[in-house]
């Protein structure tokens, strides 16, 4: 009873394995046909033109159709080349022991690199009353010729942090944030003084040929104006406009 059973057990598998077994066959002849016809299809459909032009596409029905591309031209920007720079600024100059006065100067600068630039620089002032002069009924300090402040001298610049300022969301322009440090002569009250200066210079490029400047320099020289000899910190602030050729 048992064999018999086992035998009709075989045979039920064995009919329910045969289509399972065919089904398998067809999908595999399927997956390994279509990658073939595909190939074949891609083929006869796309070539390549062998001068190089563009590609020519025949269908199953014989048209050839031919690619039309608008071929646009790119320029490349032009960039400038101005290594030269002229400047004017006028702003304040606090004269130490002199209250504030009005200050003009001129520069002419050279552009060695990227980086590094080279500024010849002239500025004047007159000084005014001392607070002594101005409280106490004596004869003035000064002549007014000695009253006149003068510097002329040499600076070597770093551009340090260029940038860019949005006035809105179509419209922006390059900067350039600066530091300079530089020595020449003072003339005033009489006498030629060695000075040292440290200046922070912040530009606005308004155009590739044109600038907004504005400055703070610190022009240290000493003086002996007072009876004694000390050390002036004479502050300067500065805005003007600079042409680049």
């Amino acid at each position: 009873m048992e064999i018999r059973f086992q035998r009709v057990f075989l045979v039920t598998l064995i009919i329910g394995l045969i289509p399972l077994l065919s089904t398998k066959a067809l999908a595999f002849s399927a997956v390994k046909t279509v990658p073939l016809h595909a190939e074949k299809t891609f083929f006869s459909v796309a070539r390549i033109e062998p001068d190089g032009g563009a590609p020519n596409v025949d269908s199953d029905l014989g048209d050839t159709v031919t690619a039309n591309i608008e071929r646009r031209e790119v320029l490349e920007d032009i960039l400038d080349s101005e290594n030269f720079e002229f400047g004017v600024q006028l702003g304040l100059i606090s004269i130490e022991d002199f209250e504030s006065n009005f200050w003009v100067s001129g520069h002419f600068a050279y552009h060695i690199n990227e980086y590094f630039y080279a500024k010849a620089l002239y500025g004047y002032a007159e000084a005014g009353e001392t607070s002594f002069e101005q409280l106490a009924n004596v004869p003035p300090l000064l002549t007014d010729e000695q009253r006149k402040l003068s510097y002329y001298g040499l600076n070597i610049g770093y551009n340090l942090l260029p940038g860019e300022v949005f006035l809105s969301k179509d419209l922006a322009f390059n900067s350039m944030f600066s530091i300079e440090v530089g020595g020449g002569s003072t003339e005033f009250a009489g006498n030629d003084q060695f000075t040292v200066n440290f200046t922070a210079n912040y530009r606005l490029f308004l155009t590739d040929w044109l600038t907004w400047d504005i400055g703070m320099t610190d022009y240290v020289f000493d003086t002996t104006i007072t009876g004694k000899s000390k050390t002036t910190h004479n502050l300067n602030f500065t805005t003007g406009v600079a042409f680049y050729f």
